[in-house]
């Protein structure tokens, strides 16, 4: 235990020198990759150290292995802002004393008509972004009460005729009955490192002339690279008598710090009730701004219930429902579907 303690104590103090860094604030792309796509864990209050199944490929890969079933498997709806379509569908099984899943999560944005500067009402066409996010989760047991696991992510974006693609990867540790404490647990991930990511395609071919003496003739146009949402996370969770709160810390690299809280009651066998909470760190102050200049719309209060039918109808079905703010836009509601062999 104490060398498990020491090397979680370097992982934090890692991290805390690596993200420590507001001046990249608003600088990553791919935000997808943070965007919720259960409904169990609500914002994430204190799931990253109680996270199992497949809901745990997004909060904290090593808690794949925390579950109990042989075979566990997801499938989520979120209606995201502007009518976009959030949908996450994984499967995970037990191999060679491992827990292995995969998982895909699409972002369905609909058809965007295409303006131009010689168009600006439309020139008839219309084009389709595509976000999806394909993952590879490997989840092993240490001990009894510890746990590891690695998730692989291509993230791949495109619209019009540019695209681009990535790799992003987390890493992640969870503790259960941390200190010998029964029902006290901890967890760790990293989010999201890996390379950044640069758009290409014929969609970036501009007419041009390089110098007077040579004729007008199609260049391509370099597009910047950019960064993905690196994030840590540090999560706590105590259960007692069917009474779980869990509390999760969330340092950003790109953005404003997170304090996530989350309290449930479990109905044993039958149902259980939840409530979150959101908020964000003040943002870097701005010359000649208002102090309110960022806010959060992922901050505020969020609600969620789930109902076992595995008494009603013979096989292990979970429907989990959970309601997440969404600042000036509207609430989301996410539904997710769980099944268990």
């Amino acid at each position: 235990m104490k060398k498990q303690i020491i090397t979680t104590l370097g992982i934090i103090i890692l991290s805390s020198m690596v993200l420590g860094q507001s001046s990249r604030m608003g600088s990553a792309s791919s935000t997808q990759l943070l965007v919720v796509p259960g409904a169990r864990y609500l914002s994430g209050g204190g799931a990253a150290a109680t996270a199992t199944g497949m809901d745990a490929v997004f909060w904290n890969p090593a808690g794949l292995a925390m579950g109990e079933n042989s075979v566990d498997a997801i499938f989520s709806n979120r209606q995201y802002i502007a009518d976009i379509q959030n949908s996450f569908f994984g499967v995970a099984t037990s191999f060679a004393g491992m827990k292995m899943g995969v998982s895909v999560r699409t972002f369905d944005i609909g058809d965007i008509d295409e303006t131009t500067v010689f168009f600006p009402d439309g020139t008839g066409q219309v084009y389709t972004p595509n976000f999806s996010i394909l993952g590879g989760t490997i989840s092993k047991r240490l001990s009894d009460n510890t746990s590891v696991g690695v998730n692989a992510n291509l993230v791949r974006e495109s619209f019009g005729r540019v695209s681009a693609s990535g790799m992003a990867f987390d890493l992640g540790v969870q503790y259960k009955g941390l200190l010998g404490m029964s029902g006290l647990d901890a967890g760790f991930v990293l989010k999201n490192f890996g390379t950044p990511m640069q758009y290409g395609g014929e969609g970036l071919g501009v007419m041009a002339t390089a110098t007077a003496d040579r004729p007008v003739e199609f260049y391509k146009v370099d597009a910047a690279s950019f960064d993905l949402p690196f994030i840590f996370d540090m999560g706590l969770s105590y259960n007692i008598a069917g009474a779980n709160l869990g509390a999760t810390y969330t340092s950003n690299y790109y953005a404003t710090d997170e304090i996530k809280f989350k309290a449930s009651y479990d109905v044993a066998g039958l149902a259980s009730v939840a409530v979150g909470m959101q908020s964000s760190s003040p943002a870097q102050e701005i010359e000649d701004a208002e102090s309110d200049w960022y806010t959060n719309p992922a901050d505020g209060v969020s609600f969620g219930a789930s109902l076992d039918l595995s008494r009603f109808i013979g096989t292990k079905l979970t429907v989990d429902y959970s309601m997440l703010p969404m600042g000036d836009f509207d609430t989301n509601s996410v539904v997710a579907f769980r099944v268990a062999f």
